[in-house]
């Protein structure tokens, strides 16, 4: 049996729930709301010692980090393939699915700022405290600080939106004929950076630029035809419920 604990739209569920949907494969789905920080609640701590989304349980077995789970996904259930025939093909495949991680923690510092900071904002000082003693990683924990502490100062931002454009200019070059990322063959790659593609074009869209990154675009445009890649990204449905009005640290207990 599998079940998927993730929270619907966010960058790296839509990356799981992608995988399976283009597998076919049938799972249980459990939503995981970030706005009540349902991630930091010691039951879920249990599945995934990290308090991210996604989580993949197969048979009992939690599996955690998008990545190892699109590889276990693919080595558990190999049809259809998503893994190219020959072995540069592959390399290629893994060089970016490396770097769809890459580019994703430069824009995570975008994201806090944009879309987490109100998380943030709206807790009283007494459940920020309780939000913070319940995140499990130093380093994420230092993020969450530094927005209790007012927010990401611009240097570091535009660092980061420095490494997000430049990630989409290879990527580009990467592209070349396409259609897919490895060519005629859709694979892993494709999955994984249509997640960072499309943070991109919500936080930066100026970055994708059909006089910027052409190939790019015209290979979302791509993507975003596929049936599955429709349904995963479409708002609204029993996987992508509509957000609580206020944020709160009600899933933490």
């Amino acid at each position: 049996m599998l079940e998927l604990y993730h929270s619907g739209l966010t960058t790296c569920s839509k990356q799981i729930r992608l995988c399976l949907r283009e597998k076919g494969l049938d799972y249980k789905s459990n939503y995981v709301e970030l706005w009540n920080y349902e991630n930091l609640n010691k039951d879920y701590l249990q599945l995934n010692e990290v308090g991210v989304v996604p989580t993949l349980v197969h048979d009992g077995v939690p599996i955690r980090n998008s990545f190892v789970i699109a590889e276990y996904i693919e080595d558990v259930f190999p049809e259809p393939s998503l893994l190219p025939a020959t072995a540069l093909a592959r390399a290629k495949m893994r060089l970016w699915t490396w770097m769809a991680d890459d580019i994703h923690l430069s824009a995570t510092a975008v994201t806090y700022n944009a879309n987490l900071q109100g998380m943030v904002d709206e807790l009283n000082d007494a459940d920020k405290l309780i939000m913070l003693e319940a995140t499990p990683v130093p380093d994420r924990r230092a993020r969450w600080q530094k927005l209790a502490d007012g927010g990401i100062d611009q240097r570091e931002l535009d660092t980061a939106l420095a490494k997000i454009k430049w990630g989409m200019e290879r990527f580009d070059e990467a592209i070349g004929a396409g259609p897919w990322v490895c060519g005629d063959e859709y694979s892993l790659a494709d999955i994984m950076m249509l997640s960072i593609v499309h943070r991109t074009r919500e936080l930066a869209p100026e970055i994708i630029a059909p006089d910027i990154c052409p190939r790019v675009v015209e290979w979302r445009d791509r993507m975003m035809a596929r049936p599955a890649v429709e349904y995963v990204y479409t708002p609204g449905t029993d996987e992508t419920p509509k957000r609580p009005d206020g944020k709160s640290i009600s899933g933490i207990t």
